[in-house]
């Protein structure tokens, strides 16, 4: 039953593979490809005409891919992979040379190199010189003071070129074109080659930054806050930006209209007072002139005669009345910590006096201490001498009866 039932069904295995090619080799492609499919036969179409003989039924091979097609796309796949691939390779990393050693050391060295070169040599020869177990300095023709001698002067030498190179001198020298680096020492030695500093250009930075430098000093002198006098009694001044700002805003204020009718109508209002104020007066002393037995004025003209010398006084220091108030400001924080120090003052008194008081009981309980062991030592003496005479009577005692 199973033979007949599976007797009409195609072989599985009699359907074109088309993975099964035989192994092309670069050699044998020198040919066309028509001429190589028409030359090798492949195990796929031996296959397909045994199944063809054998079998009239077959699978449907509409969607699989010809056999013709496959050796093609695999042969092209077999040259692309054959075709030799070209490799980079990077060329060897260059190796110091006599030459390029050669080359360094014919440029000139930097001045900033240079002089560090002689710093650290300078502090090597000094570490020499402080270390007592060197023998080369045991020797009899060296001089210690004359070693030192010399490191001073080296150090002063090389004091004067870093000031000269580094910090604002370095940059007014740039830019005022000085030869800075040109420095020759007492014994007529050149040290520094001024070449070195004055081959590079100047740079426009540097330029706008001495040209902001030359406005800002400008600025300062024009708002006088370079020329204030800086010292215990009187504060530091204001910051530029702050009294340009008040300037500013005071300059706002005075080309502005609208405020100088204001500061206009509180004079005028002003003005009316002092007038009225000082008419005030002028009647006061005329009436107490006239009538010296007269009753006292009232409180807003004694208020008045008293307020008006005191504004005059005060006219002249008003502006050293700012100064007075952060003075003030400083002795009030000055103030506070002295009040702060005498209460730590009267916090370590009463500890003081705590102190005191317990010494005062240790030396009572001292006492006490002693005196008992006094009467302890009398009332032991006592029994002891008490003890020897009753061992002496034992003693006789015993002789007795012997």
């Amino acid at each position: 039953m199973s033979a007949n039932k599976y007797a009409n069904l195609p072989d599985i295995d009699t359907a074109q593979d088309i993975y099964e090619t035989e192994d092309v080799f670069p050699s044998s492609q020198t040919q066309g490809d028509s001429s190589d499919d028409e030359t090798v036969p492949t195990r796929s179409a031996i296959r397909n005409k045994g199944a063809e003989t054998a079998n009239s039924q077959e699978l449907d091979v509409g969607h699989l891919m010809d056999a013709e097609e496959a050796s093609k796309k695999f042969r092209k796949a077999e040259k692309k992979r054959a075709r030799p691939r070209s490799h980079y390779m990077y060329p060897p990393s260059p190796t110091h040379s006599d030459s390029s050693v050669d080359g360094e050391s014919s440029r000139p060295m930097p001045l900033s190199r240079r002089l560090k070169s002689l710093q650290a040599e300078l502090a090597s020869l000094e570490s020499e010189l402080a270390d007592p177990s060197n023998h080369s300095l045991q020797e009899p023709t060296i001089d210690p003071g004359e070693l030192l001698r010399g490191l001073v002067d080296v150090r002063g030498r090389l004091e004067k070129i870093k000031q000269g190179t580094e910090g604002r001198g370095k940059l007014v020298s740039v830019v005022l074109g000085q030869k800075s680096g040109n420095v020759l020492p007492s014994g007529g030695e050149a040290l520094v080659n001024a070449n070195e500093v004055n081959d590079k250009p100047i740079s426009g930075d540097v330029r706008d930054l001495v040209e902001m430098d030359k406005r800002v000093a400008e600025l300062e002198k024009l708002v006088g806050t370079s020329t204030t006098a800086v010292d215990e009694t009187s504060p530091l001044p204001l910051p530029l930006v702050t009294q340009i700002s008040r300037i500013h805003y005071q300059l706002h204020a005075l080309t502005t209209p609208r405020h100088i009718d204001n500061i206009s109508r509180r004079l005028k209002l002003l003005m009316s007072d002092l007038d009225r104020a000082s008419n005030a007066q002028h009647t006061h002393r005329r009436q107490s002139q006239s009538n010296a037995n007269s009753s006292d004025p009232t409180t807003n003209i004694k208020l008045a005669n008293d307020i008006i010398p005191i504004l005059h006084r005060l006219n002249p220091a008003l502006p050293q009345i700012p100064h007075i108030l952060t003075r003030l400001r400083t002795l009030s924080a000055l103030h506070a910590s002295a009040g702060e120090f005498q209460k730590t003052l009267e916090s370590l008194e009463d500890e003081q006096s705590r102190v005191k008081e317990s010494l005062g009981e240790l030396e009572n309980a001292v006492e006490t201490v002693e005196k008992s062991l006094e009467e302890n030592r009398s009332i032991v003496s006592g029994n002891v001498e008490g003890l020897e005479k009753r061992v002496d009577d034992l003693f006789k005692r015993l002789d007795n009866l012997a």
